[in-house]
């Protein structure tokens, strides 16, 4: 059953009334942040929170980050130590308001359907002007996944929304193109050595310095995060494959599309001749690139091949996040 999906501009102060209205009525709405557009529901609110995994398709054993404007609000999400308390309220003062979650075990209230049946759940208060003054209206915090059907590319404008939900949620807050581009870096408290599950622009090195030894290496697909028990970021129709620079070269003049570093694209165009296919470059830093991705799967999936060679990205600290947002969309 479609319905009809309301465009809310979020620099009119009467939109961003209308969308808390409607999420505290126990509609969902999609708005964004400084990472990508999530898909917002009451997290309090079992039923409000099945909507969002009825509009996405996304799997049950997925559970959702819920949202805050700040640290203030997050304890009474908890249940935990003390000690773990001071913990997250140290990463807060520096990370917050930003791109880092925070795993720890849930409050008795905090429905199953958020936490997928886990005993943790995942808190996080975003940056983002839209996101901050929408949160600050809401007594509840905000179970927000991104806001795309389950597995596509996670949407960072109003229009990434709209081609997979429009018809499916009730409003889209259209606040513009995000900053950064992927989803917040997701840390656990709650093991004895502080773990990151997700990473994300927050990196491990940034959170040592402040929190001192993590665990080394990520979680598994177990792990209680989300994202990471099911393929994402997969393009409509399109087999996403990572390649090196040779491989770019050979697929040259082939009908495959290419999504590539400028260096490369402007060597092989200067050496190889202009191509027929599709062709993007993205920039070789790490941020900025991170900004761009998934705008440009989504612009790729309608470009007619069924084949797309993404140049591997550097295998280093910088874009840790990157790789694994491109391993996890590959079909390799």
């Amino acid at each position: 059953m479609t319905q009809t999906t309301q465009i809310l501009d979020a620099n009119d102060p009467d939109a961003l009334k209308k969308a808390y209205a409607l999420l505290k009525s126990g509609d969902i709405v999609a708005f964004p942040t400084e990472t990508v557009y999530g898909l917002g529901a009451n997290g309090l609110d079992p039923a409000a929170v099945a909507k969002i995994f009825k509009a996405k398709g996304r799997p049950g054993d997925n559970p959702l980050i819920l949202h805050v404007s700040s640290i203030e609000h997050a304890i009474p999400l908890w249940q935990t130590t003390d000690e773990r308390i001071d913990l997250a309220i140290l990463l807060a003062e520096h990370f917050w308001p930003g791109p880092l979650s925070l795993v720890l075990p849930a409050a008795p209230d905090i429905p199953k359907a958020v936490t997928a049946g886990l005993d943790s759940v995942a808190v996080r208060a975003p940056a983002g002007t839209v996101a901050q003054k929408l949160l600050k209206m809401c007594d509840f915090p905000v179970a927000a996944p991104s806001a795309n059907l389950s597995g596509r590319p996670s949407p960072t404008s109003a229009a990434h929304v709209a081609k997979t939900l429009e018809g499916k949620i009730a409003a889209i807050l259209d606040g513009g193109a995000t900053r950064i581009g992927i989803e917040s870096t997701v840390l656990d408290l709650g093991s004895e050595l502080p773990q990151i599950l997700r990473p994300g622009d927050i990196s491990a090195e940034a959170i040592q310095a402040v929190i001192g030894e993590l665990a080394l290496g990520t979680a598994g697909a177990d792990a209680p995060s989300p994202g990471l028990r099911h393929r994402h970021y997969q393009p409509k129709d399109m087999q996403l494959s990572l390649v090196d620079e040779a491989a770019i070269a050979a697929a040259w003049q082939q009908n495959i599309a290419i999504l590539c570093f400028e260096e490369t694209a402007n060597y092989l165009s200067e050496n190889m001749g202009e191509r027929e296919a599709p062709l993007l470059v993205l920039p070789k830093e790490a941020r900025a690139y991170s900004a761009r991705l998934y705008g440009a799967l989504y612009e790729l999936e309608q470009s007619g091949p069924g084949q797309l060679f993404v140049e591997s990205v550097p295998q280093t600290s910088e874009w840790v996040a990157v790789q694994d947002r491109l391993l996890r969309a590959s079909a390799t």
